[in-house]
């Protein structure tokens, strides 16, 4: 039963049920092929990310906040390895734990040809400085929030979220196909 009550449209499951089969079928297939595209979209990101294919372009995810409001948590950086760079430039380093950074340059020490960093969001710089060897490339693009999606698709229930759900609506959408050529 379909009413109107303050200028709201309630739908009962009695009126979903009698949804022609043409929009069912439409709906489950324009789920499955956008779960499809996502799957297509994380598959790429973890091809570029650790296959370096686009050349010199690597990617990461973001997962501080210390470059906010510029990058934030959970935003994908491409990466770029450059011949130079210069003060107000956002690069990413490996620090001397190993640990991969993603800090403004605030200042260049030319003396030693080292660069001190900063994070946006923090209050005083880097305690160490970076050298050109650690430095991995400048930031060229930030897509904002695709990181926890990716984070989301490396989990078990982002697994069965993202891969089986999607082929199950397919499956049932070609089921439902098959049950309407043969009625």
């Amino acid at each position: 039963m379909i009413r109107a009550a303050d200028n709201m449209i309630i739908i009962s499951f009695a009126a979903l049920s009698q949804l022609p089969m043409k929009i069912i079928n439409y709906i489950l297939k324009s789920v499955s092929w956008l779960g499809f595209i996502i799957i297509f979209l994380l598959a790429a990101y973890l091809l570029v990310s650790n296959l370096g294919i686009y050349g010199e372009y690597r990617t990461f995810s973001v997962r501080s906040g210390s470059m906010e409001p510029a990058i934030s948590t959970g935003d994908i950086i491409i990466v770029k390895k450059e011949e130079g760079y210069q003060v107000n430039d956002i690069i990413t380093f490996v620090n001397e734990e190993d640990r991969i950074i993603t800090h403004r340059i605030i200042k260049d020490n030319v003396q030693n040809e080292n660069y001190i960093t900063q994070g946006d969001a923090n209050a005083t710089s880097d305690e160490d400085e970076v050298s050109d060897r650690q430095i991995v490339g400048r930031v060229q693009a930030v897509i904002p929030r695709l990181g926890f999606l990716v984070a989301f698709g490396q989990t078990k229930a982002g697994f069965i979220a993202l891969l089986l759900i999607p082929v199950t609506l397919f499956v049932l959408d070609e089921l439902l196909k098959l049950k309407d050529k043969h009625d």
